[in-house]
């Protein structure tokens, strides 16, 4: 499942919002896909606990080690999407390798005192290699809707690359298929991993589709409805024909190419 094309039409998807290491949220769900013989979508934001019960580090290894595994196993397709947190832990880690590396302990301590999860942020760089990396998107197409961890603002859309929704889909998402492989491969970020004020952003008028503020930047004005995760709140929450599936670990979407889209507990 690469990204750049439809799910086949015959096959459901699960999309499941943010894990914050949420074991047995992952658990649940991947059972649910299997059930459904659905595909799974995770929208990003895998690490970094939120529940105290998932806050340490072997929280965050088992959840490291799981992805890869689920990538292989899981028979219906898997896609990994990329969080805010998700980019956040990986440049850590890779700067305090880097810092360790070079002798330059002073400055370990420093990022760690400022980061504290920064040296279990290591493990990742272990269990996520280059080549897993760079299978994961910043956004997908799912059944018509597009996935992102947090949403596209108007600004970020390519309506220019061609004229009718479908060529301006497939524009954006080799365009953020680009963005990631220069992130992945040089460190490089840009725009579209820039926080918008609704996030504490001073930068960009309005946050990247892994920023993107749901209560106080998100608009449904895009030709396609979309689904996004990024937001927590109580319960999943629509504007017009789109969805915040973030509730605290609790629910996820199953997008069906003739059902169309149901948020379900999990």
């Amino acid at each position: 499942m690469s990204g750049l094309l439809e799910l086949p039409a015959h096959r459901p998807a699960l999309v499941v919002p943010d894990l914050h290491q949420d074991l047995d949220f992952l658990d649940r769900v991947v059972a649910f896909a299997r059930r459904e013989d659905a595909a799974l979508v995770f929208l990003g934001d895998y690490v970094d606990g939120i529940n105290p019960r998932w806050k340490d580090a072997s929280a965050l290894g088992a959840l490291a080690d799981r992805l890869p595994e689920l990538a292989l196993n899981h028979a219906a397709g898997c896609l990994f999407l990329a969080g805010n947190h998700d980019v956040q832990a990986i440049q850590a880690g890779r700067m305090r390798a880097g810092l360790l590396i070079e002798g330059r302990e002073d400055e370990v301590a420093r990022l760690d005192a400022a980061i504290p999860a920064a040296p279990a942020y290591g493990r990742l760089l272990g269990a996520w290699s280059k080549d897993f990396l760079r299978t994961w998107r910043i956004a997908a197409l799912v059944h018509g809707h597009l996935a992102t961890h947090a949403g596209v603002a108007r600004r970020y859309w390519p309506w220019g690359a061609d004229a009718d929704a479908a060529g301006q889909a497939r524009a954006f998402l080799n365009e953020t298929q680009a963005a990631w492989e220069r992130l992945v491969l040089h460190n490089a970020d840009g725009p579209l991993f820039e926080a918008g004020p609704g996030r504490g952003g001073r930068l960009a008028p309005v946050g990247g589709p892994l920023w993107l503020d749901w209560d106080t930047e998100f608009v449904d004005d895009l030709p396609l409805p979309q689904v996004v995760g990024h937001t927590r709140g109580r319960e999943a929450r629509r504007k017009d024909r789109s969805w915040c599936l973030d509730a605290g670990q609790t629910c996820a979407a199953l997008i069906d190419p003739d059902l169309g889209l149901r948020v379900l507990p999990v």
